[in-house]
């Protein structure tokens, strides 16, 4: 089945607003094996959307649009949609009703234009909204959904549920396997894995994350022991590389870990700022584990908070392994993490470059430094050494587990 989608709003044009949705909608129509043959961005312009919407009703079997279903004098998506189907729009009184109510305890005055949001073509389908007020709608072959990131995720499920069963689309169920790699080049992987692939059924593709890349195994519910013969053949060829599978993320795997191991954690940052225990406390149930993170980023502090010895910093400069090994030393906690680099853009020299970061970790009475060039931009750099960081712990981790 081939879909395509269109996204309506004249800010996704002109540089106001990124596109975030449309991944999102690609990675859901895949696991019911719905191809997105194409994407059209348009203006909120009436005539733009019907010759788009014409378009790709001549050309596709499924039409998604996002946006233009708020109470705007811009927002005529629902509009276009009942123009080109020849379709009236009405409001159905519980629904309407409904949106009061959101309204209410919303603490925000309803008036008029806000009957708007609940406006559909006649014979349209509703999905509810539990997240915003505008409810997404689907009529003949075309499924509309607010552009707000959080509400199109709200709906999307609840309609695709209902139109694969509508559409009879899962005869046989799709089976998806996802593996989370990082520090492999997606050219390597690929070369590293292709080999496994040579069932009929049977696909894979990579899909870059900003943890890592993903692996992503697909066939049919009937296929599920051929896949998982094949995930173990993977992990058997670039099993150092993997830290985790499907909702597992490298902050969720430590916090995992370390809790298995009864353990604490602490951080001590100087160039990732901070970045490093902001991760880990987007887990629920750190509190359990993480003891403190802290960010040392003047030489004065990294001696005062964490006995990093004058003489070493003189001697060896705060970008060095001497100083990641005493920052993670004067930390008081089972496994600590600390980093200290050169961001940029500027301060590197050709001994130690923009992007250098040397990666403290210790558990227990183990140290372990890793020296590390990142390129891209300051943020780029803080970012990578921050992922890096925890994919190095998890590494070191799962080889005392090994060794046990």
């Amino acid at each position: 089945m081939k879909a395509a989608l269109i996204l309506v709003g004249t800010e996704l044009l002109n540089g106001g607003m990124l596109d975030t949705n449309s991944l999102y909608i690609a990675e859901e129509l895949n696991k019911y094996g719905i191809e997105i043959e194409f994407k059209i961005t348009v203006r909120d312009f009436m005539d733009e959307i019907l010759k788009t919407i014409d378009y790709a009703k001549k050309n596709v079997d499924l039409v998604i649009m996002s946006g233009g279903l708020g109470p705007t004098i811009d927002d005529i998506t629902k509009e276009a949609i009942g123009k080109y189907l020849n379709k009236p729009l009405i409001v159905e009184d519980d629904e309407l009703a409904e949106l009061k109510e959101k309204f209410k305890k919303a603490n925000i005055n309803f008036i008029k234009i806000n009957v708007k949001e609940v406006e559909k073509p006649q014979g349209a389908v509703s999905f509810k909204n539990d997240v915003g007020m505008a409810p997404a709608i689907y009529i003949d072959g075309i499924a509309a959904f607010p552009g707000v990131p959080r509400e199109l995720y709200n709906m999307f499920p609840k309609f695709i549920s209902w139109y694969s069963k509508e559409k009879k689309l899962l005869k046989d169920g799709i089976y998806i396997k996802d593996i989370l790699t990082f520090g492999m080049a997606e050219s390597l992987l690929d070369e590293s894995i292709r080999e496994f692939f040579t069932e009929d059924g049977i696909y894979y593709e990579f899909l870059v994350k900003n943890y890592g890349i993903l692996i992503r195994l697909q066939s049919t519910e009937s296929n599920k022991n051929k896949v998982e013969k094949i995930v173990e053949k993977i992990y058997n060829k670039i099993g150092m590389y993997i830290f985790g599978e499907d909702e597992d993320r490298l902050e969720k795997k430590v916090v995992q870990m370390v809790t298995d191991l009864g353990m604490n954690i602490s951080t001590a940052e100087s160039c990732t700022g901070g970045m490093i225990a902001s991760r880990l406390v987007d887990v629920p149930g750190v509190s359990s584990v993480l003891k403190e993170g802290v960010v040392t980023y003047s030489n004065e502090a990294k001696i005062k908070r964490l006995g990093v010895k004058k003489e070493t910093l003189e001697k060896y400069g705060a970008v060095s392994e001497e100083t990641a090994r005493e920052m993670v030393l004067g930390l008081d906690s089972d496994i600590a993490i600390a980093t200290t680099g050169i961001a940029g853009p500027d301060g590197g020299t050709q001994e130690k470059p923009v992007g250098l970061v040397y990666i403290g970790i210790r558990v227990k009475d183990k140290v372990y430094v890793e020296r590390k060039i990142f390129n891209g931009s300051r943020n780029k750099v803080r970012e990578r050494a921050m992922l890096q960081s925890l994919f190095s712990l998890i590494k070191i981790l799962k080889k005392g587990e090994s060794n046990e």
